[in-house]
């Protein structure tokens, strides 16, 4: 069964569940990096926000030998979760002034959203861009995203700089800097999957603890990202980090984007082969990170010395 088949199917089955004044259509969303994801948003009468479930995962389930009964029953839960009562008063967006303090920025691809940034405002970073989102908290739920589009800085009437400039200031307050080594991330892994608990370090506590003892570094390798785990590789643009990093250090780093949701730093002086790290990289954004996470297949050095980051391979 094609995607687009099973997408049909179970546009069907939800609608029949849904029952009388609900709308069920299929949805094909482009994400980052290009890649499509296929779904079906709910609409119901009355209310001016529509659930969105997304179905590229399911379709690989049932494609393994999952049932399509099982498919459904995630289906029925997602959409039951996802059902809010009354509408969402979305008229703070319209407002700049309100939506000037939640307005940050993050790291994608320059060239694999090229037809993406033809229509968002955007800064290029190294063979990255900068572009930008709202960020709105949720009560009890993740927060939600909001892309920044251009037709929004027409809206606002304010220019790309002064988006920049308030984002500047809000990410970091709002997303602040956290630092681990590789094997306390895998500690909070296991913890998280063991036990259900969720990490509580944040701000500066969380960033500079990981590196080192003053009896040298703990770690060949330190995960670096936000405490929301949400587009962190952002972080390299944060004022004075990077700088402040090197200093904990006692040298400069490489820089390896794990995704645009954390990057892995790695303090030089240990022997480390450019090109080897380079070929990790590639790698592991082939084999082991979800196509609409990769940043870069490039790696990057931030130098002890001239306190430059710059693109190395």
């Amino acid at each position: 069964m094609e995607i687009m088949e099973f997408c049909g199917k179970v546009k069907k089955n939800l609608a029949l569940y849904a029952g009388e004044g609900v709308n069920v259509s299929i949805k094909e969303t482009v994400k980052n990096n290009g890649v499509v994801l296929h779904g079906i948003m709910v609409t119901e009468k009355g209310r001016n926000v529509s659930p969105n479930i997304y179905l590229d995962g399911l379709y690989e389930t049932y494609e393994k030998g999952g049932t399509f009964g099982g498919v459904m029953e995630e289906v029925y839960h997602i959409y039951e979760e996802s059902r809010l009562e009354g509408n969402m008063d979305i008229g703070f967006f319209l407002d700049y002034g309100i939506m000037k303090d939640r307005v940050v920025y993050k790291l994608i691809s320059y060239e694999n959203n090229r037809e993406l940034l033809g229509q968002v405002p955007h800064i290029r970073f190294l063979d990255m861009a900068v572009t930008f989102y709202c960020h709105v908290p949720k009560a009890g739920m993740e927060s939600a995203t909001i892309l920044v589009y251009n037709s929004h800085l027409n809206v606002w009437n304010i220019t790309e700089e002064r988006l920049l400039k308030d984002a500047g200031k809000n990410t970091p307050r709002i997303l602040p800097p956290r630092l681990l080594s590789i094997e306390e991330m895998m500690q909070e892994i296991f913890v998280r999957d063991t036990c259900g608990k969720k990490d509580d370090r944040s701000g500066d506590g969380g960033l500079f603890s990981a590196a080192g003892d003053g009896n040298g570094l703990k770690s060949r390798m330190y995960v670096l990202g936000n405490r929301e785990k949400l587009f962190g590789a952002a972080v390299l643009l944060y004022e004075g980090v990077l700088d402040r990093i090197a200093d904990t250090f006692g040298c400069g780093f490489y820089v390896l984007p794990s995704s645009i949701h954390e990057v892995i730093l790695v303090p030089e002086g240990k022997g480390e082969d450019a090109c080897g790290l380079w070929k990790m990289v590639c790698e592991i954004n082939a084999t082991q990170v979800e196509p609409e996470d990769v940043l870069t297949n490039s790696i990057y050095r931030f130098s002890g010395k001239n306190r430059k980051l710059e693109k190395i391979f």
